[in-house]
Order: structure tokens, then C-alpha cells, then sequence
């Protein structure tokens, strides 16, 4: 019912500790190695460990659960630990696409840094991709447009998110739970000088996509 997609770079203990923390509840784990300089060992059970020999950026995360059957995904980035019971909740929801972060405020907004954070159940203009759910099924009628768009070095969070509110015509709405934050070790990409105008470059492109397709 539920495969579980982590995507690495340069914390492969914060993966490590995620994927036996959650195998016991959640045995179909997929680990995507993005970092060519070093290999993640396999891990035994069902977890799959995908090893690139190039950096895909975080589009890869949403491209790989084109290749599972299982009827939800579950996208974790490798700085967040979702509690069995919030994962729980979050499919219980029934919401084909809803998170744990997100962001409103778009509208009125004339940079990154004006948008609301929202860490409770609630209505977002698009989701943070750092623990998300998404039913194949609904990511299955935007695949050729992500194939289309590639692999862009910010903002798949942001695409998907615009992409798929405009195939389910409702708001996006968010769910609430327990969670830990495991250590960034000042390698995040929210590091990198340009990644928040990036982010934001990405939302004004994406924004009207309603309007303008």
C-alpha cells in the first residue's frame, strides 16, 4: 500500500537511522543515492537502494515512484523523522496529496521570505517537500510533465505541488503529527546563497499555472 522514498546527499547516517526506524512499519523503503562519490550498502528486506552515478537534484525523488506499484509514496528528505502514527495519519487523511509544511501567502508575497510557514493541519498554497504523501495515482496524470520539465536544481516541491492542485480543482491541505528533526550538518541545501531566490524564481513561474494552460 505504501512505499516509503528518501533521497540522500551528504547525510547518510540521518537515512540510515530513518530507514530502521520505519522498516519495522513500513518494510517498502527506497533510498536514492544522489551523491556519485560514495555508495549506500543495501540494507536487506525490501528496502531498494538506488545508487546515481550523477546528482539528479530532488526531481528524481518524484520520477523514481513512477517505477513502484505501491498505492501511496511517502517522500522524506534524509533531515526529518515522521513518527509511525503521523505516517498513519497522514493515509487516513485520505488527502491524495498533503504534507507536514507548507507555505501560504503567495499572492501577496514579493519575495521567498514574505511567505507564512504553516506547520499545522491547514489549507497552503503549495507543500515543502520534506515529508509529503502523494497517491500514485494522482501523480500518474502529471508524469509526462515532469518528465518534460527535467530535473531542475530547485523547487520540485513547488511543481508538483502546482501541478497536482490544478488536477484535484481543491485547496491543499495539510495534516498534523509527531516528527523529529535529525541533524542538517550544515550541508542543506537551504545552505546554498541563491536557494531561497531559486525557490522563489520557481513560484512565479508555477503559480498561475491554472490560468495559463
Amino acid at each position: 500500500m505504501l512505499r516509503i522514498i528518501i533521497l540522500n546527499y551528504e547525510r547518510p547516517d540521518n537515512v540510515k537511522n530513518i530507514v530502521f526506524s520505519l522498516r519495522k512499519y513500513f518494510p517498502r523503503i527506497t533510498v536514492i543515492n544522489n551523491n556519485p562519490t560514495y555508495e549506500l550498502p543495501y540494507w536487506g528486506g525490501d528496502i531498494d537502494v538506488i545508487n546515481n552515478e550523477k546528482n539528479y537534484y530532488c526531481m528524481e525523488r518524484w520520477i523514481r515512484a513512477y517505477e513502484y506499484p505501491e498505492e501511496y509514496k511517502l517522500i522524506l528528505d534524509d533531515d526529518i523523522l515522521p513518527t509511525p502514527s503521523l505516517i498513519k495519519t497522514m493515509l487516513k487523511s485520505k488527502l491524495p496529496f498533503t504534507g507536514i509544511y507548507g507555505k501560504r501567502g503567495v499572492a501577496r508575497a514579493k519575495h521567498y521570505f514574505e511567505l507564512k510557514d504553516v506547520w499545522k493541519s491547514g489549507k497552503v498554497d503549495f507543500i515543502v517537500g520534506c515529508c509529503i504523501l502523494v497517491k500514485q495515482s494522482l501523480l500518474n496524470e502529471i508524469e509526462s510533465k515532469l518528465r518534460t520539465i527535467g530535473y531542475p536544481k530547485r523547487g520540485d516541491d513547488i511543481i508538483v505541488s502546482y501541478l497536482l492542485k490544478r488536477k484535484m480543482k481543491t485547496p491543499l491541505k495539510l495534516v498534523s503529527g509527531n516528527f523529529m528533526f535529525l541533524p542538517e550538518e550544515d550541508v542543506g541545501l537551504n545552505k546554498h546563497k541563491d536557494h531561497f531566490s531559486m525557490r522563489w524564481n520557481v513560484v512565479q513561474k508555477f503559480q498561475n499555472i491554472c490560468c495559463t494552460e
